[in-house]
């Protein structure tokens, strides 16, 4: 069976052109990103990418922004950052593997974000307490909403204590 030119030159020019994103970025690396509460929005590089938990595969000869993004949490950032590993310490090194990126990993290999609630405050205010049980009686009407699981209701109470003990 023959194969019409075109159809040849343009899976060689697709070869080529994913040959050059592997050379400039490197050979993906599996990552992955989770998160508690689950279910917050990632972001990487600013591209909207999924929700967590989730396994990607990321270049890993350039730095990447992951941004995780819930409604009533604080966002969190963290890189993933190329780092030197075992095989770059090898004497003989192969230029092929070299320009994919074999030489480096992405670190952390795992981003394990624990997202801060919304509901935690910033300053004690002037009657500390009373704004302690503010703090807490948000966080039992969101429950009785529905907004929230019960497991994240215990995971903000515990934030919101944690908050007012490490105060005093």
């Amino acid at each position: 069976m023959k194969f019409p030119v075109h159809i040849i030159s343009a899976l060689a020019l697709a070869l080529l052109v994913s040959a050059c994103a592997s050379f400039e970025k490197g050979v993906p690396q599996q990552v992955i990103i989770v998160s508690f509460p689950t279910e917050a929005s990632v972001y990487i590089d600013g591209v909207a990418t999924g929700i967590t938990p989730l396994i990607v595969d990321l270049p890993r000869k350039v730095s990447h922004e992951i941004r995780l993004e819930k409604q009533g949490y604080n966002t969190a950032v963290k890189y993933f950052t190329p780092v030197p590993n075992d095989k770059n310490q090898n004497f003989i090194r192969f230029g092929l593997a070299q320009d994919l990126g074999y030489y480096h990993d992405l670190e952390p290999r795992v981003m394990e974000a624990k997202m801060k609630s919304g509901l935690v405050p910033k300053s004690m205010g002037a009657d500390p307490f009373e704004r302690m049980a503010q703090q807490a009686l948000q966080a039992d009407q969101q429950l009785e909403a529905g907004e929230i699981t019960p497991l994240e209701h215990k995971y903000i109470i515990e934030q919101i204590i944690t908050f007012f003990v490490s105060q005093n």
